[in-house]
């Protein structure tokens, strides 16, 4: 099917991803595309068109209007040249171009979707931070996963890693993970970091190991959230793994390393202290080797 101009509203259960006509975001777009045809979703690219900062204060409202209709043209065929391949697929795609910050166009567009997709920043240090931020923006407060694509290839995962901290948070990440591994054929790592003090801590406390009771409730803690939900995956490989680190983002980040998803959910506590959510989850996005899902 051609893609077409939106405009119309968000698409009901879609993969949506954001497309700026780099590299990085083209990957984004056959990392969804793989994603919506096992979920048998449609797949909607959005681009957004962000007025340039020296063009605010002038006031042009009939030319502007011209420029913008011109630009979403071009936008719109620029992105029917993308997914000129995976439409001779048969797979859904549609395609929108708006106006307005990225952060507010991709949170309109993916109000009813199933998914949120972007890709990495570009490693010009200005549009790290520019791609960064409205990719904080998207993590926290999004109402669906998002994923932030960051594998060299974009192709479907083969190892899945999860965040676990025992909490009912953590358990929606655990059903995204189990259901990406179960639709890709992905093996799964379930990983609980069990936090340590960290060690600048007070004199009485520095090099306080966590209790050996402790990680063994965390172990049964991992074994029992695991077991409750992959009896509805019993397709899935899954492994349990359980660390200590003072820091659970570099822990996540390490992880990463042998992985093709990283899966981490909101903020948690269980049997073990730990945190998914703000710093952690930020730092896993913006640090970890691998495409990474942040699951609400």
């Amino acid at each position: 099917m051609a893609a077409t101009g939106g405009g119309s509203g968000p698409v009901g259960g879609a993969v949506v991803v954001g497309y700026d006509g780099t590299g990085e975001s083209a990957k984004a777009v056959r990392w969804a595309a793989a994603e919506a045809t096992t979920r048998g979703r449609p797949l909607v690219v959005v681009w957004a068109l962000a007025v340039p900062l020296e063009k605010l204060s002038r006031v042009h409202p009939s030319s502007g209007e011209v420029t913008f209709t011109a630009l979403r043209a071009d936008a719109l065929r620029e992105i029917d040249e993308v997914v000129s391949d995976i439409r001779s697929t048969g797979l859904d795609v549609r395609a929108d171009a708006r106006l307005g910050h990225p952060a507010r166009v991709l949170l309109d567009a993916s109000a009813d979707a199933a998914l949120l997709v972007l890709g990495s920043p570009q490693p010009s240090k200005i549009r790290r931070i520019l791609v960064g931020s409205t990719a904080a923006e998207l993590i926290r407060r999004a109402q669906v996963p998002v994923v932030a694509v960051r594998s060299d290839d974009a192709s479907p995962p083969s190892r899945v890693v999860v965040g676990v901290d025992g909490s009912a948070h953590s358990e929606r990440a655990i059903g995204f993970a189990l259901d990406a591994a179960e639709r890709h054929g992905a093996e799964l790592t379930a990983l609980l970091v069990a936090e340590e003090p960290y060690p600048d801590a007070l004199p009485p406390v520095r090099g306080w190991r966590l209790p050996s009771d402790d990680v063994d409730a965390a172990r049964r803690e991992l074994a029992e959230v695991l077991a409750g939900r992959q009896e509805n995956h019993p397709g899935v490989t899954a492994h349990q793994r359980v660390v200590t680190d003072e820091r659970p983002a570099q822990a996540l980040v390490a992880a990463g390393a042998d992985a093709d998803l990283l899966v981490v959910g909101t903020r948690g506590r269980g049997v073990v202290r730990t945190t998914f959510l703000g710093s952690v989850s930020h730092a896993v996005v913006h640090y970890a080797p691998c495409t990474v899902a942040v699951v609400r």
